[in-house]
């Protein structure tokens, strides 16, 4: 229950839970899918204390939480009901979906195909430099030839001899489509049998048709392009399949076309490309390495701060599952990662802000020991601007150092001090090499850092005493000069107590004092000068913030939400400044009873404790009487 506060506030500046389609997390970030982007309030979202950042990129409203991020997820998911395994419904098939470019499409599909794996490939590759350390060291003990060691390699492994597994229930997500069948598309392709078939290097074919013999274990290319085709295959099955024989024609339709389709074509294929991959990769680091590196160090905190960096991920799995190590993406990473953490150490001890300090500091721990740099990027260096210029100028010089080292990354993980490990093999160790490049990145950048500045801001508890103390004054100043302010009837009706609506939320005054007004015209005016605070997707109510510091809430009718916005039409929207008497919202009372909803309007002061009197103009709670909108029905003091 920790979090519960901050997710409600998210599902709420996010549109409310009818606008999630889905929501994943990875290391740092909630990732959700929205059917209406434009629903979402960056600004609220922004504001809610524990979000780093809003991010819109490839066809995701991501969130930037930190390393709390799992917590929070779990808490979010405690409160809406989305799901998020079963993409194969028809509803979401019929729901509407944002076009986008190629680029923020091709990058959407990546990182939605791996993210979710990406913790899992981490675990499994310091399980088994785990294992390496006790290898190497305890060699008395624990043998490769001990069965100790035979299962906890077999543990470890499967981290990555069944990514194609991992990979393809993901995308089956992505491309809207039967999970459990784009996880048997990459359980095909590891089938002992067809592993014996490769390992036996005999020719093989189907039908008369040859099959190339290609290893598909740890691959992430031909689960994503075969789930991707099989989006459309099993559109197609579902129309053509009878509804008495769904439940077994559809997967085995499915089984029938993809499974040979997959041996014969697109694994062919995908093996190509990540040949090509992995030769290009390798070619710009033999030949090219002193100028990729570097500007890959230097450019790579900004594709964190659009959320693209797991593009590259494909890239550095590719490499470790072909090459046996990654000697660019997880070296840019290392050199980057330590830059952030730097600029942020060097922000914390020279900033005067109290609050600033704190969290530059603890989010350049963060960043040294885990490699989790969002909390630095977005609360400390991207929000100050300055710091990252000092950050890319370490990063990139960290990056020449690293390019004569020659470093190489043997594991999948995010860099960092408590990752060290992952720079050792059987036969290679760069542990010393990381070390030389961790310091190298943080003195550089810390100059560079110290040496540009930044802007640093004034301290926040200072800037909120001042604004309270303003905020008390203008009470008392209008206090002074005007003794009492009255407010106007929203609505032409019947005039009556807020106590005897039907409704114990309204009546008991929990919320605050206000009136009841039993209308008989379908139409809402504003009661005073101010600015619109809060509108609803339903329409049937409205929040206000008056020019004399109120806080008033208009609802028409009591349980209306229920009509979802059918028979009401807002005419102003949030932010809009309204002045006394103008119209902001009208209301079909006949649909409204029919429905069978009481109609009355309600006006409350959510502040009232703010003021020393709040007033209704009827005194007897008792009576009713005649009110036009316009009318003074109460008074503020």
């Amino acid at each position: 229950m920790k979090y519960k506060k901050m997710c409600e506030q998210i599902i709420k500046a996010v549109g409310g839970e009818s606008n999630i389609q889905s929501v994943v997390h990875c290391s740092t970030r909630l990732r959700f899918v929205l059917k209406d982007e434009s629903k979402a309030n960056d600004k609220e979202a922004e504001n809610i204390n524990g979000v780093l950042q809003v991010v819109k990129k490839a066809g995701q409203y991501q969130l930037v939480i930190g390393n709390t991020v799992e917590d929070v997820y779990d808490e979010l998911m405690q409160l809406i009901h989305v799901d998020n395994s079963d993409s194969s419904s028809n509803d979401n098939d019929n729901q509407p979906k944002k076009k986008q470019n190629l680029f923020d499409t091709i990058i959407s599909v990546i990182t939605g195909s791996i993210a979710p794996a990406i913790p899992l490939l981490a675990g499994a590759g310091m399980g088994k430099v785990l294992l390496l350390l006790l290898l190497l060291t305890i060699t008395n003990v624990l043998s490769d030839k001990s069965q100790t060691y035979q299962m906890l390699n077999l543990i470890f492994d499967t981290g990555y001899y069944f990514m194609p597994v991992y990979v393809g229930f993901s995308a089956a997500k992505v491309f809207n489509t039967n999970q459990m069948l784009g996880a048997f598309l990459g359980l095909v392709t590891e089938h002992p049998l067809w592993v014996q078939i490769v390992n036996a290097k005999k020719p093989f074919s189907f039908l008369g048709i040859n099959v190339p013999l290609i290893q598909y274990s740890s691959t992430l290319i031909t689960a994503i392009m075969s789930v991707w085709i099989m989006s459309y295959v099993y559109k197609v099955v579902k129309k053509i399949t009878p509804g008495m024989v769904k439940v077994f024609l559809e997967p085995m339709l499915t089984m029938l076309i993809m499974g040979p389709l997959t041996f014969i074509v697109l694994g062919p294929i995908s093996n190509w490309i990540s040949q090509g991959i992995g030769f290009i990769a390798m070619w710009l680091y033999h030949n090219a390495g002193l100028v990729a590196i570097p500007i890959l160090a230097a450019a790579y905190p900004w594709l964190v701060s659009i959320g693209i960096h797991k593009a590259l991920s494909p890239i550095s799995i590719q490499l470790v599952a072909t090459q046996g190590f990654d000697p660019i993406i997880r070296v840019v990473a290392l050199c980057s990662n330590m830059s952030q953490a730097a600029a942020s150490l060097a922000v914390g001890l020279k900033s005067k802000n109290k609050e600033l300090k704190s969290l530059a500091l603890s989010s350049s721990a963060t960043a040294y020991l885990g490699g989790i740099t969002e909390p630095a990027l977005f609360g400390v260096n991207l929000r100050l601007k300055k710091p990252m210029y000092g950050a890319m100028i370490g990063g990139a010089i960290a990056g020449v150092v690293a390019s004569f080292l020659k470093i190489k990354a043997f594991i999948y993980v995010t860099p960092a001090f408590l990752s060290l490990p992952m720079w050792i093999s059987k036969t290679e160790n760069f542990v010393l090499q990381a070390i030389i490049i961790i310091v190298v990145s943080s003195v550089a950048t810390f100059i560079a850092t110290w040496l540009i500045g930044f802007d640093d801001p004034a301290d926040r508890e200072e800037i909120k005493k001042e604004t309270e103390a303003a905020k008390e004054q203008e009470k008392k100043n209008f206090a002074k000069e005007n003794g009492k302010h009255e407010l106007q009837s929203p609505v032409t009706g019947m005039l009556e107590s807020i106590a005897k609506v039907d409704d114990p939320t309204f009546s008991s005054g929990v919320m605050g004092k206000g009136i009841a007004v039993v209308p008989s015209e379908g139409k809402i005016y504003a009661p005073d000068d101010g600015i619109i605070t809060a509108t609803f997707e339903t329409n049937h109510a409205i929040g206000l913030h008056l020019n004399n510091d109120a806080d008033v809430l208009i609802h028409v009718g009591i349980d209306t939400v229920q009509m979802q916005g059918d028979g009401f039409k807002a005419l102003v929207k949030k932010g809009d400044h309204v002045k006394a008497g103008q119209e902001i919202l009208d209301f079909d009372i006949d649909k409204i009873k029919k429905a069978g909803y009481d109609p009355t309007v309600m006006m409350i002061i959510l502040n009232s404790k703010d003021f020393l009197e709040v007033l209704p103009t009827l005194k007897d709670t008792e009576k009713t009487e005649s009110i036009k909108h316009g009318a003074d029905v109460m008074v503020l003091a």
